[in-house]
């Protein structure tokens, strides 16, 4: 009697669900990859500003981050927690920059549309 008791524990454990549990700490794929882009964007505007002024882009730079942080409800910190917790897992993090190229690409063919 105990070895069925014991095949049938085995058997219950190995049919549980074995998806990881996302952290709260940690935001959702989709809404992460809307930060992601934001800070992407920003840090691309940067780049084109900061050879006009350097330190007034590094302000804007500065404060446009702890808009996004604070939009989205994050802060630093979390943002940070978040790279580190997606990065563990390339694919997902691959699966998230091809999801934010193809938004990029969507916005860009509505602008040339204009």
């Amino acid at each position: 009697m105990k070895i069925y008791l014991l095949i049938l524990a085995c058997l219950l454990f190995s049919c549980s669900n074995s998806e990881k549990k996302i952290p709260k700490n940690i935001l959702p794929q989709t809404t992460f990859e809307t930060v992601l882009k934001e800070i992407h964007l920003e840090e691309a505007s940067f780049e084109l500003n900061k050879i006009q002024d350097i330190e007034n882009a590094k302000i804007k730079l500065s404060n446009t981050y702890f808009d996004i942080y604070k939009k989205n409800k994050i802060s630093k910190k979390n943002f940070i927690e978040n790279i580190d917790y997606y990065s563990k897992d390339p694919e997902k993090l691959e699966e998230m920059y091809t999801n934010i190229l193809e938004q990029l690409t969507k916005e860009k063919s509505k602008l040339d549309q204009r």
